[in-house]
């Protein structure tokens, strides 16, 4: 992903911004996985127990010993989690929308800038979706690949730290199972890349097909060849939806293995403890590390969606890149500040020219 120059120019300019945002997602997933642990001392302190479930907090060096302390502590990290995730949304989802914005303008001006004869080598509708569907394409990259991966990432590497730090032979049978899970999402990736191909390239051809059709809307009228077309498109229409069931079929696969890797995890896991019987582990032991185990699950499911995810973003960037690498006349220019819109005339040069239709003074 970072080898596209549109992705590396993207991170090197916001870089400073986007590690800021980076860190504001890895406090609020901390803020998720603290939450449900926070739950463990309510029962300690409201039954008058001593048991083991506010152990991970204890070796954060948090005692919760009356229910006024538990309920501040608690109202507090809700309320922090609130604010970092809005903080995390509103400037990772603004920051996307810069960069689409720019690249749209980009993308139309050197489109403009075109030659006749290099505009006119495909219909225009074929251009379309490049406006559309592949902007938010590259949108889904930056937020939940390029963001959401990373942020995932390190909230891993931290729940994994904290799960070795409980029990370090249930983690190694819990790293085990992922990295063994992982090669079979891999090989659906590049299974599934050749229908998401086939299915934008069907439906860009028939957007191309429907704009043809209504720009010669009259002249069809006049022909009486409405007919004609509408057989042309339910052709095209035909083979959209057969490459649209194709992606459908691998993509079905994906939804359904992405979110089983936590009950194949879990289920791994009480299948080991119940067939070893000298496993050092208590009740409330167990209770807590799958308190964590519950908390880091989710992370995990988005990040196996990360790859299928980059992979569309990706798809899109190059065809975009392929656009905006044709030869034209600058419809804008490159300045150090990056790509801006031509300034307007002045009036005065304006009054200068001479318009068709409109006499020339002497």
């Amino acid at each position: 992903m970072f080898r596209n120059q549109i992705v590396k120019d993207f991170w090197h300019e916001k870089r400073p911004v986007l590690l800021f945002i980076l860190f504001i997602g890895w406090l609020n997933s901390i803020c998720t996985f603290i939450i449900p642990l926070s739950l463990g001392a309510f029962f300690d302190i409201y039954y008058q127990t001593s048991t083991n479930r506010t152990r991970l907090l204890k070796l954060f060096g948090l005692e919760l010993e009356t229910l006024w302390q538990f309920f501040v502590f608690f109202f507090l990290i809700v309320g922090l989690k609130a604010l970092l995730g809005f903080i995390e949304k509103n400037r990772i989802g603004l920051e996307a929308e810069k960069f689409t914005n720019s690249l749209s303008l980009k993308l139309f001006a050197t489109q403009i800038g075109w030659q006749s004869e290099t505009f006119n080598q495909k219909p225009y509708g074929n251009y379309i979706l490049r406006y559309s569907g592949d902007l938010n394409s590259v949108r889904n990259l930056l937020v939940k690949g390029l963001h959401g991966g990373v942020k995932d990432l390190l909230f891993l590497f931290s729940g994994f730290g904290v799960l070795f730090l409980l029990n370090v032979e249930l983690s190694a049978i819990i790293l085990i199972s992922v990295l063994l899970y992982w090669p079979v999402m891999s090989w659906l990736d590049r299974y599934q890349k050749p229908f998401i191909t086939r299915k934008r390239d069907r439906k860009s051809l028939l957007l191309a097909f429907v704009t043809s059709s209504f720009s010669r809307h009259a002249e069809l009228k006049a022909l009486r060849e409405e007919d004609e077309v509408i057989r042309q498109f339910n052709k095209r229409k035909k083979k959209l939806f057969n490459a649209s069931r194709s992606y459908q079929k691998a993509e079905s696969i994906r939804q359904v293995l992405a979110p089983a890797i936590g009950h194949l995890i879990t289920g791994v896991l009480l299948v080991y403890i119940a067939s070893s019987p000298n496993i050092r582990i208590s009740g409330g032991e167990l209770l807590v590390y799958l308190l964590v185990l519950a908390a880091i699950i989710p992370s995990l499911r988005r990040l196996f969606k990360v790859p299928g995810v980059v992979q569309r973003g990706m798809l899109s960037i190059r065809k975009i890149e392929v656009l905006l690498n044709k030869e034209s006349s600058p419809g804008i220019r490159k300045a150090e500040g990056g790509w801006t819109v031509p300034a307007k005339p002045a009036p005065a040069a304006m009054a200068d020219q001479v318009f068709p239709g409109k006499p020339s003074h002497p």
